[in-house]
């Protein structure tokens, strides 16, 4: 028997085939693509939900309808269109705002271990504290709605970034370090050479998982006292016992979620473009 033979691969019919390159993902069969299967579980999700609504009143399951035409008030009328607006502008402002602060306070832990025993447990304790109690907090100490929402997402947003930050910092390896500084670069180019890049994919992971949090927050923020953004359009749906609104909201706050994680996994797919596709 020839080596070619022994390195064949024998089949479930019993023939003998030559090992190869696996098939191409293009030859996938149409089952098998992860659009279809969703697709499959959306259209099962929505006809289990259409069912449901015919024998239950409308403030417990609504009709797809009427889900339907309070999402397009929402997108289409100004009133819809300024409180989603005006929440998603709180977030940025928040996110923006706490990795400011998040990525200084990081660097300086991971590069000071004096300053890491002064601020990482005043981080680590602001991290224990419950969502609710800042949000109450601030409602007691704050009279002004827009900073009671931006300390909240603030406090509860910063701890990731602060030490993701710190975990990615320490996380590059000192040969690296000690041969960057073998050049006698700036701190400028040790900063830009070394710091960011090993970084960079610890600051994205951060983000991924402050941003779906920072929304929550923010709704629960405008739920106790505020006169514009989402929160309070739910509070009002709530009130009314309008459940088409409530699941109006909730979907269109899910699509633009949907669309942010989408825009920072295209910004993480380039930033980090020089690391192989399975590393990203």
């Amino acid at each position: 028997m020839t080596s070619d033979v022994k390195s064949a691969e024998r089949t479930r019919h019993g023939h003998l085939r030559r090992p190869g390159p696996e098939p191409a993902a293009g030859g996938r069969k149409w089952h098998e693509s992860a659009y279809v299967r969703i697709g499959v579980l959306a259209l099962i999700g929505l006809a289990s939900w259409q069912i449901a609504s015919q024998y239950t009143p409308d403030y417990i399951i609504p009709p797809l309808a009427d889900v339907g035409n309070s999402m397009r008030e929402i997108l289409t009328t100004s009133n819809g269109l300024s409180n989603l607006s005006a929440t998603l502008v709180r977030v940025a402002l928040g996110l923006a705002s706490a990795f400011a602060v998040g990525v200084v306070l990081g660097l300086a832990t991971g590069a000071n271990k004096t300053a890491a025993g002064y601020i990482l447990p005043v981080v680590r304790f602001i991290q224990g504290i419950p969502s609710l109690s800042w949000v109450v907090i601030a409602v007691i100490w704050f009279q002004g709605v827009e900073l009671r929402v931006w300390f909240v997402i603030i406090l509860v947003t910063l701890p990731g970034f602060a030490l993701q930050t710190d975990d990615s910092y320490r996380a590059i390896p000192a040969e690296l370090r000690d041969m960057a500084r073998s050049f006698r670069p700036s701190k400028w180019s040790m900063f830009r050479d070394v710091t960011l890049p090993g970084i960079t994919p610890g600051l994205f992971t951060a983000w991924k998982v402050n941003l779906g949090l920072g929304i929550r927050m923010v709704l629960v923020a405008e739920l106790v006292g505020a006169s514009t953004g989402v929160g309070n359009a739910l509070l009002t749906a709530q009130q009314l016992f309008n459940m088409a609104a409530v699941v109006a909201w909730t979907l269109t706050l899910a699509v633009c979620m949907l669309i942010l994680q989408g825009i920072s996994a295209l910004i993480e797919n380039y930033a980090l473009r020089y690391r192989p596709l399975n590393h990203r």
